[in-house]
């Protein structure tokens, strides 16, 4: 008896922290909708009037190339700000048709630069024509957690070796999206902990164990199945697939072997 109280205590402990971390997260979600909006304005603003600028006849070519710059760094700054903001709105979408090339293409936008900065080499193998029955801000968060853990994973890696390869596919009523990184991969011991709330191989502060946990949640109210197994390049490959629109399976929860570990 007393063990089995100590382990409802711990459960409980458990769900709490859970409870808080879920807070937390929505209250990120929040704040970054609400910055997203107030940079929204004065970048409109600068592209705004670099665009009217390059129409002064008096301007001279360097000026005109210096603006033509500023305009497009300004633009793609707006659809970065437009990805985060559709990404930290808290909504309870109904699912629709989505094209996982929009949201492989929101993803990169928002991590473009890092990729840069730390001498990454994405490839992207896109597949997939049928749209996905989904909600666009869910399959982009999925998506990003993926591409996120495959740049953490690569880091120790030599530069010349850093890579990460995007995939999407068709498949029989189901479209497909895999996201396979160049680093060490996951241990064989650690693979069947990969989707459990809280489990995590990074050190303290780069994690909270929750990004894989709440991926599985929303591929599997989906109708999907998600799941781990080592890539060729010899380190991580992390996938999912979701009903197609218009299948007549959509939105059937998938059997409990979703989200474990694929072998091969």
């Amino acid at each position: 008896q007393v063990e089995e109280e100590r382990e409802m205590r711990l459960e409980l402990e458990s769900l709490q922290q859970q409870v808080i971390r879920q807070e937390r997260l929505a209250a990120i979600g929040v704040l970054v909708s609400g910055i997203a909006h107030e940079l929204n304005n004065p970048l409109q603003a600068i592209s705004g009037f670099s665009e009217l600028l390059q129409k002064d006849p008096q301007i001279s070519a360097q000026s005109k190339s210096d603006l033509d710059l500023i305009h497009q760094e300004s633009t793609r700054a707006g659809a970065i700000i437009r990805n985060l903001s559709r990404f930290g709105r808290q909504t309870g979408s109904t699912p629709v048709a989505v094209q996982l090339t929009e949201v492989i293409s929101s993803v990169i936008e928002l991590r473009q630069l890092r990729l840069v900065e730390q001498k990454i080499r994405l490839e992207r193998d896109e597949q997939a024509t049928q749209p996905a029955r989904a909600v666009f801000t869910e399959l982009q968060q999925v998506a990003l957690n993926f591409v996120i853990n495959a740049e953490q994973s690569v880091r120790s890696c030599d530069p010349a070796g850093r890579q990460i390869i995007l995939r999407t596919r068709d498949e029989e009523n189901a479209v497909r999206l895999e996201v396979e990184d160049s680093g060490a991969g996951v241990s064989a011991e650690n693979e069947a902990k990969l989707f459990q709330p809280f489990f995590t191989t990074k050190p303290v502060g780069e994690g909270t164990g929750l990004g894989l946990s709440v991926s599985y949640g929303i591929i599997r109210s989906l109708g999907g199945t998600i799941g781990y197994r080592r890539g060729t390049l010899g380190g991580a490959l992390f996938f999912f697939t979701v009903p197609i629109f218009g299948a007549t399976n959509a939105g059937v929860a998938p059997d409990a072997a979703a989200g474990q570990a694929e072998t091969g």
